[in-house]
């Protein structure tokens, strides 16, 4: 294998994780009429009650855009409502409806303990090597990130 070759098979593979989980999260999520960016959404909101858009596209790490738009529609369904803030009206919070907490947070953990299950076959030390792997691969890339921004490569280009 040449070395070069070595960054373009961590990315598929990467995007070929990210498939499996994808399927494998979206049954329990379409019995709710959710796609999978609007379940991890409503699940983070489930855990924090109310947020700004600014938090949640940090913590989904999606482009506040992104996640303005899943709010769009999600509010349309009636499952999440913004709101103002008292202290400082240009601040929005966003929090899941009493009809999500009822409805929908059970299907989002049945969602959670799919991923749970799906790798409920792994050994302790088969998980603990994923997890070694993943923080190394964290770390690489963002000291490539830092290297890049010292180079002034902007951050959005290589998104």
């Amino acid at each position: 294998m040449e070395e070069n070759n070595k960054g373009a098979i961590v990315a598929k593979t990467i995007h070929q994780i990210m498939h499996v989980i994808k399927h494998g999260m979206k049954y329990p999520l379409r019995e709710v009429n959710l796609t999978v960016p609007q379940g991890m959404l409503i699940g983070v909101l489930s855990k924090n009650k109310k947020m700004k858009v600014s938090d949640l596209s940090e913590q989904l790490q999606l482009s506040n855009s992104t996640v303005s738009g899943i709010i769009d529609r999600l509010e349309k369904q009636g499952m999440v409502e913004r709101t103002r803030s008292e202290e400082d009206r240009r601040v929005v919070y966003v929090s899941i409806t009493k009809k999500v907490e009822e409805e929908v947070i059970e299907h989002c953990k049945s969602a959670e303990k799919k991923l749970e299950d799906m790798l409920g076959n792994a050994t302790d030390e088969e998980l603990d090597q994923i997890l070694h792997g993943l923080f190394l691969l964290e770390k690489v890339l963002e000291r490539n990130n830092q290297t890049n921004k010292v180079k002034g490569v902007d951050d959005k280009c290589i998104r």
